[in-house]
């Protein structure tokens, strides 16, 4: 017997929206995950719009062709571009796709203000001031996860699914030196993923000795390019040693994301990417749109 659809399967968010939108004519928001909403609800409080939590960026992106097949003007699509290149497909045929900047919201904040502002709080002033101040810390960051960016492309490129996420990068960071341990780094993510090529490939992607058939890029022009999550977990080991005086437990990758996004939502809407979506909210926020 043929198991029956789950309700989730049977969810179609472009279906929900036109209906709702026969009782609700505000502007509609769809977004990856409720934290994404959070933050934006913070940021444009003063907007009258509604917003569609779809759960995954394939069924936000889904939802946003299939209501601009439909003809509909009246929604905005807001999803992290990653290092793949299904955003920039979709949004050259719609635009009401606005994807952040960067490869996601993190990354977008953590290169702002924020991610200054973020760093002098939790940091110790001394070691920030030895070190060159904010802007050095951001970039030896950066320096570090630059390899993780390559290897996160190189895996699209080649089909290779990488466990990035089974591997916990704060933990191959050697925090006295402040050095990615590369090799062991390939080593266990060739461990946690079942088509790995091997760790000496991954270290050669990793290096750029192999080189990508497409460097991961913003159009926006936001550089470096990186996840964000991965800048948070190497900024968590440096405020243990290089740059602060914390103690691991205090500073662990999630707890830094929920700073970075609460503090980040309130100067969102000032940054040129925040302006841009004012405006297509505005601007989609007529009389019988």
């Amino acid at each position: 017997m043929i198991n029956p659809k789950s309700m989730r399967d049977l969810d179609c968010i472009a279906d929900r929206i036109r209906l709702n939108r026969q009782s609700d004519k505000r502007t509609v928001v769809i977004l990856e995950g409720p934290s994404d909403k959070r933050v934006l609800q913070r940021s444009f409080h003063d907007q009258n719009v509604s917003y569609f939590v779809a759960g995954t960026r394939n069924v936000a992106l889904d939802a946003a062709t299939q209501l601009a097949d439909w003809g509909e003007e009246y929604f905005t699509c807001v999803v992290d571009r990653d290092f793949d290149d299904v955003v920039a497909e979709a949004a050259s045929s719609n635009s009401s796709i606005h994807p952040y900047e960067n490869a996601d919201l993190e990354a977008m904040l953590a290169i702002s203000k924020t991610g200054v502002d973020l760093i002098s709080e939790l940091g110790s002033s001394d070691k920030i001031e030895k070190c060159g101040g904010e802007a050095a810390v951001i970039s030896k960051i950066l320096e570090l996860v630059a390899p993780v960016t390559r290897l996160r492309r190189a895996s699209i490129e080649n089909d290779w699914r990488l466990a990035f996420d089974a591997v916990d990068l704060s933990a191959k960071i050697d925090k006295k030196r402040m050095k990615l341990k590369l090799q062991s780094y390939c080593i266990s993510l060739h461990r946690e993923s079942r088509r790995s090529p091997g760790p000496a490939v991954l270290e050669k992607y990793a290096v750029g000795d192999v080189p990508l058939k497409r460097e991961p890029s913003c159009p926006c022009g936001s550089s470096p390019y990186f996840r964000g999550r991965d800048f948070l977990a190497v900024l968590s080991v440096a405020l243990c040693a290089f740059c602060g005086s914390k103690r691991a437990q205090t500073v662990l990758p999630d707890s830094l994301e929920e700073a970075l996004r609460l503090a980040g939502a309130y100067e969102l809407r000032t940054t040129a990417w925040g302006a841009e979506l004012l405006s297509l909210l505005q601007c989609k926020d007529t009389p019988g749109s």
